[in-house]
C-alpha cells in the first residue's frame, strides 16, 4: 500500500513539473489580481485620481505634454512611471484616465508576487515559504495608502527592484529584459536608487558576474540621476520642501512610532496602543527589534538583505518625511493613519522575519515565540481587509462636461483626499 501511494505521489510530482511555468504564472496573476481588487473595488468599480495624480502627473501631461514633464523633479526627484502612465492616458478621453491610473498601479503591486513565486527566488525558501511571503505582502494591514494608486506605487516597484536585484541571474532574454526594465523603473521614480545600490554592491561582490553588474551600474546610474535631480532643485524656486515644520524627533517618539506604525502596525493594523506610553512602546519596540537582529545574524542572505534595505527606507523616511499639518513631523506620523507608505516596506520586512523564524531551522523556543507573535497577524489582516471607499467627488461628470466644452476652457477638477487641498487644472485644446 505504502509502496503505491509512493508511485502516486511521484506521478503527481512529475505531472506538476510538466505544467509550463507561463501558467503558473497566469494563475497566480489571478488569484493576485482577486486579492488586490477586493480590497479596494472602488479603484476598478468607481476610479477616481488620487493626491499627485491628476495635479501633477495627469495636469502636466496635458497642459504641456512632450518630454518636459519628465524632467520636471517632484519633492526633488524624478518619477518616470507615473508620468509615463499620464502620458499613455493622453491617447483615452479623461474619464478613462483614473481607471487606465489604478489599473497599471494594481499590475505593478503583483508583479513582485509574481516574481517571489518563481524559481529564481529559491533562496528565501521552498515554493510554501515563498507563497506565504507573497500572500503576506498582498494582504499586509496598515497599507491602505499603498492601494491601487500611481502615486504609491514606487514603494512596490521599490520592492519589486529590490527582488530582482537578490534573484537568481536571469537565464533569458525575456527575465532579463524585465529585470533592467524593473530596476530603471524603480530608479528614477522616486529616492530609492540611493538604498538599492547597496544591495546591488553586496550581491555583486557575493556573486561576481555579469549580470549582477550590469544591475549594479544602472542602480547607480540611477542614483546619480536622482541625485542630480535633488541638487538642482534645491537652488531652484519650484522646490517643494517635504518638511517645513521641525522633526521633533526625540526617543520616545521614535518608539512610539517604531512600536506602533510598525511592529504592531504590522501585527493588528492601525493602533494607537503605545499612542500615550514611552515605558510600553520601548518594551514592544525591544522585542520586534530583538527578532529583527536574530534573523539578521542567522537569516539567509536575501532576508538580511532585505531587512537591511527596510532600515534604510525607514530612516530616510524619518530623516526627510511630508510634513502632516502644522504640528512637528515625527508627531504627525506618530498617529495611526498618518505615513502609511512610510512603514510598508519595514512592516513587511518584520513580517517576513516572522515568517522565516517559524522554519525548521531555528531553535524550538525561537520558533513558538514567533508563532506566537504570528497568529496575531489574522486579525488585522480581516480588521483592515477592504480598504475604506474613495469618497464620490463626481469625477466622471465632471469628465464629460470637460470633453464637451470648447477648446480653451480652463477646468478645475476637484479630487481625493477630498481635504480642500487635491484639485487639477486643466486647458481644453
Amino acid at each position: 500500500m505504502d509502496r503505491a501511494l509512493r508511485i502516486d505521489a511521484l506521478r503527481i510530482d512529475r505531472n506538476v513539473q510538466r505544467v509550463p511555468s507561463w501558467c503558473v504564472q497566469l494563475a497566480v496573476f489571478g488569484l493576485a489580481l482577486a486579492i488586490v481588487v477586493s480590497r479596494r473595488p472602488d479603484a476598478v468599480s468607481n476610479p477616481q485620481f488620487w493626491a499627485e495624480d491628476g495635479k501633477f502627473w495627469y495636469a502636466d501631461a496635458y497642459n504641456t505634454g512632450g518630454v518636459g514633464p519628465f524632467l520636471q523633479p517632484y519633492y526633488g526627484y524624478l518619477h518616470l512611471v507615473p508620468r509615463l502612465t499620464a502620458l499613455v492616458a493622453q491617447a483615452l478621453p479623461l474619464r478613462r484616465g483614473p481607471l487606465l491610473f489604478n489599473l497599471v498601479a494594481i499590475v505593478i503591486e503583483i508583479l513582485p508576487v509574481q516574481l517571489l513565486v518563481s524559481s529564481r527566488l529559491s533562496g528565501l525558501g521552498g515554493v510554501s515559504t515563498r507563497m506565504l511571503l507573497a500572500c503576506l505582502c498582498l494582504s499586509l494591514p496598515h497599507t491602505s495608502e499603498t492601494h491601487s494608486n500611481i502615486t504609491n506605487a514606487q514603494w512596490y516597484l521599490a520592492l519589486l527592484a529590490f527582488l530582482v536585484l537578490v534573484s537568481a541571474p536571469a537565464r533569458t532574454w525575456g527575465w532579463r529584459s524585465f529585470d533592467i526594465l524593473a530596476v530603471v523603473s524603480s530608479s528614477l521614480s522616486g529616492p530609492f536608487a540611493f538604498m538599492l545600490a547597496p544591495v546591488a554592491a553586496l550581491v555583486w561582490w557575493k556573486r561576481r558576474g555579469r549580470k549582477p553588474l550590469e544591475l549594479l551600474l544602472i542602480t547607480i546610474g540611477g542614483a546619480l540621476i536622482q541625485g542630480a535631480t535633488m541638487l538642482y532643485s534645491l537652488t531652484h524656486a519650484h522646490y517643494l520642501a517635504r518638511t517645513p515644520q521641525p522633526l521633533g524627533a526625540t526617543p520616545g517618539l521614535f518608539a512610539k512610532i517604531l512600536a506602533d506604525q510598525v511592529f504592531l502596525g504590522a501585527l493588528v493594523g492601525g493602533n494607537g496602543l503605545c499612542h500615550t506610553s514611552v515605558p510600553w512602546a520601548v518594551l514592544v519596540a525591544t522585542a520586534g527589534m530583538a527578532l529583527i537582529v536574530y534573523a539578521l545574524f542567522k537569516g539567509p542572505l536575501e532576508l538580511k538583505l532585505f531587512v537591511g534595505f527596510a532600515v534604510l527606507v525607514l530612516s530616510a523616511s524619518l530623516l526627510s518625511p511630508t510634513s502632516v499639518g502644522k504640528v512637528p513631523a515625527w508627531q504627525g506620523l506618530e498617529f495611526p493613519q498618518n505615513g502609511l507608505r512610510y512603514w510598508f516596506l519595514p512592516m513587511l520586512a518584520f513580517a517576513w522575519t516572522l515568517a522565516w523564524l517559524v522554519g525548521r531551522g531555528n531553535p524550538k523556543g525561537v520558533r513558538s515565540v514567533a508563532a506566537i507573535v504570528l497568529c496575531l497577524m489574522p486579525f488585522g489582516i480581516v480588521r483592515e481587509w477592504r480598504d475604506r471607499a474613495f469618497a464620490d467627488l463626481h469625477f466622471q461628470e465632471y469628465a464629460k462636461r470637460f470633453e464637451a466644452s470648447p477648446p480653451g476652457t480652463v477646468f478645475t477638477i476637484p479630487y481625493n483626499p477630498p481635504d480642500g487641498r487635491w484639485s487639477m487644472r486643466l486647458v481644453k485644446h
